[in-house]
């Protein structure tokens, strides 16, 4: 699949999926949080991370880390 594409000339070359987890009354988690991206360009899935601090720091991350890992690979 390659990127889809929208009105305007842009598209969209990206999917970030999170699933924010679900507590049990007694503060425990009944399902961690998970995250994890999927890019329609290079094909590629990042992920998933489990946990609250890494999903937290992988969504912040993710474009700036996985741009650096298709630029690399068209350069090679």
């Amino acid at each position: 699949m390659s990127a889809y594409p929208l009105p305007g000339g842009r598209q969209i070359d990206g999917v970030l999926t999170t699933s924010f987890g679900r507590h049990l009354k007694n503060g425990t988690w009944a399902e961690h949080p998970k995250a994890k991206y999927e890019c329609l360009l290079c094909q590629t899935t990042e992920g998933p991370v489990v946990g609250a601090a890494a999903v937290i720091a992988f969504n912040q991350t993710i474009r700036i880390t996985h741009q650096h890992h298709t630029q690399g690979a068209q350069a090679a």
